[in-house]
C-alpha cells in the first residue's frame, strides 16, 4: 500500500531515512527519477542511503507506470518519492487512488516562486502543480512528521 506520495529534488536523504520511513513503518521506498534510474553510480549511491531492512527501487516514470499493477499488488507499506514536478503531474493524473502528495522540497533556482519554505516552483512547475490539484490530488507541504503540515491549495 502506498503510505507516502513526496516530492523531493533529493530523493533519498536524512529526512526521508530517518523520520518518514519510521512515521509510515515503509518497508519499500520508490524513487522516480529518470536520472538516477539511468545512472548506475546514482543507484549504487541511493542504495548505500537507504535504511537497513527496507527496500528500494529506482525507476524511471516510464517504468514506475508500467509496473503500477504490481506495486499496487505488493503487502508493504511504500513510500514513492518523484524527483521532479513534471513526473509527479504525470503520475498523479494516470493513478486516480493517490489522493495527497507531500512537497518536501523543490531547488530554490532563478525564475522560481517560493510556495513555503523548502518549495521553490518554476512556472512549468506551477502549471504542473495546478494539473496536480485539478485532478483532484491534496498538496501539502510537510517536511518531517513533527514539522507543520501546510496544505497547498492553491497556485
Amino acid at each position: 500500500m502506498i503510505k507516502l506520495v513526496r516530492l523531493d529534488y533529493r530523493l533519498l536523504h536524512g529526512q526521508v531515512c530517518f523520520t518518514w520511513v519510521q512515521h509510515v513503518s515503509a518497508n519499500r521506498v520508490i524513487i522516480v527519477d529518470d536520472a538516477s534510474a539511468n545512472d548506475d553510480l546514482k543507484k549504487s549511491a541511493l542504495k548505500l542511503a537507504k535504511p537497513q531492512g527496507v527496500r528500494l527501487n529506482v525507476f524511471t516514470l516510464e517504468q514506475i507506470m508500467a509496473r503500477m499493477p504490481k506495486v499496487k499488488q505488493l503487502k508493504e507499506n511504500i513510500i514513492m518519492i518523484f524527483g521532479n514536478v513534471h513526473d509527479l503531474a504525470t503520475f498523479a493524473q494516470a493513478h486516480p487512488e493517490i489522493s495527497e502528495v507531500n512537497y518536501g522540497a523543490t531547488a530554490n533556482r532563478a525564475g522560481a516562486t517560493q510556495v513555503d519554505q523548502s518549495v521553490f516552483l518554476l512556472p512549468s512547475e506551477i502549471e504542473d502543480t495546478r494539473a496536480i490539484l485539478a485532478a483532484g490530488v491534496k498538496i501539502y507541504s510537510q517536511q518531517t512528521p513533527g514539522h507543520t503540515r501546510t496544505d497547498i491549495t492553491s497556485i
